[in-house]
């Protein structure tokens, strides 16, 4: 009598079995982190007030679709589904171009702010003129009141250097004559002096493109080769330093996944691109905060920092380098041409204390030495107000009111 009825309903058993493995696997195998680039909603906890109790159900939901079983191998799914079957990415913070190239479009939080942020760089939606003109004239005053030659190198993006190989419709938020930063060095407002600290090589970069692969294909941040020729051009235009300084630093063409799988777990996209081999050559490399013991617990906090000693004779004096992620690659391209470099990212910046601050101002920003300062951005990290976020970080007497 009960196998009837057992077969009548056995679609709606295998279902409810399927559905249910999810759960099953969230009580006895719960996940200990996860792939995206996010926070995940925590336990909401028993409430203890009547208004915690009536938000509970939102927090508990919150919890559920955050921490359910097999959560992260359908993330990746999703994402490489998406990407292999329509070249699509599962935010906006990244599209795909033509010919394979792929752009970063966005750096917002899990890619659900406003689109094509990352394309201020060409002069999307870019209405800040004034202020960032302003940030570059203080780099100039604050380094020349605390005399530190410091420079700026503005590396062009991705965006920009190979607007031509955009779609149709995504190059109607990329003209290459409407790029801000020409016009922004260029304002009257900015003194001569100003304007002599800071380089933006995006004229020799188009004319060198049929030469250098400045970014590969799959990746957004640059590789070896294209660090390697702005570093020539950076020593060349700041410190008159030619070819016939250090060797060059050899280069190995590697497969690896692109920097896009930091963004989306599920897409690797593997693609060949150039790497530094140091060895057999006179540069030492080191990289992370066991290259400062002295400050190690500092550098941890900073987190991506990196120091090259280089051993030739007749070089240059010590290289300090404070940047975004672009330094990541370009800090260690410069070894060829200094005898050390040392290098920090100011991407986690705000995690010092003001003690640590000043700690890292010794080390680094020793006024009337033979050092040379080098700050090296990305172009639309200038034009979001870093130079100007760092300076008051820094140099927080300078800025009073950031302190506010």
């Amino acid at each position: 009598m009960t196998a009837i009825p057992l077969r009548k309903h056995a679609a709606r058993i295998v279902v409810l079995g399927f559905l249910a493995l999810p759960l099953l696997v969230t009580l006895f195998q719960p996940d200990t982190g996860t792939a995206e680039q996010r926070v995940l909603a925590p336990t909401p906890g028993m409430p203890t007030s009547v208004d915690e109790a009536l938000a509970w159900p939102a927090r508990a939901e919150a919890w559920s679709n955050d921490h359910f079983g097999w959560r992260d191998k359908m993330v990746e799914a999703y994402a490489r589904l998406r990407h292999d079957l329509f070249n699509r990415f599962p935010t906006n913070q990244m599209m795909a171009g033509r010919g394979d190239r792929i752009f970063l479009a966005a750096h917002n939080d899990r890619g659900q702010g406003a689109p094509y942020t990352a394309l201020i760089a060409c002069g999307w939606q870019f209405d800040d003129g004034p202020r960032i003109v302003r940030e570059l004239g203080q780099f100039d005053q604050v380094f020349r009141e605390h005399g530190i030659a410091a420079r700026m190198l503005i590396a062009p993006s991705g965006p920009v250097v190979y607007s031509d190989e955009m779609l149709p419709w995504q190059s109607e938020r990329c003209k290459p004559d409407q790029v801000p930063l020409r016009g922004l060095l260029a304002s009257k407002e900015l003194t001569p002096e100003a304007r002599a600290r800071i380089y933006f090589p995006l004229s020799e970069m188009w004319a060198m493109r049929e030469q250098v692969e400045f970014f590969p294909k799959t990746h957004f941040h640059w590789g070896a080769s294209g660090a390697g020729a702005v570093a020539a051009l950076t020593e060349r235009q700041f410190w008159d330093r030619g070819d016939d300084v250090g060797k060059p630093i050899p280069l190995d063409a590697k497969v690896g996944p692109s920097d896009v799988a930091y963004l989306f777990a599920g897409i690797d996209g593997d693609s060949l691109a150039d790497v530094p081999n140091f060895g057999g050559t006179t540069i030492t490399p080191c990289f992370g905060p066991d290259c400062f013991p002295e400050q190690k617990a500092m550098m941890e906090k900073l987190g991506v920092v990196g120091r090259y000693v280089n051993s030739a004779p007749g070089l240059g004096p010590r290289l300090v380098i404070f940047s975004d992620s672009f330094g990541y690659m370009g800090a260690p391209m410069f070894a060829r041409y200094h005898r050390e470099v040392v290098y920090v990212s100011t991407n986690a910046l705000v995690r010092l204390d003001r003690l640590e601050v000043d700690q890292l101002r010794k080390l680094m920003l020793v006024p009337g030495g033979d050092d040379e300062v080098l700050f090296l951005y990305h172009d639309a990290t200038v034009l979001w107000g870093r130079v100007g976020t760092d300076l008051a970080m820094l140099f927080p007497e300078s800025f009073p009111e950031a302190l506010k």
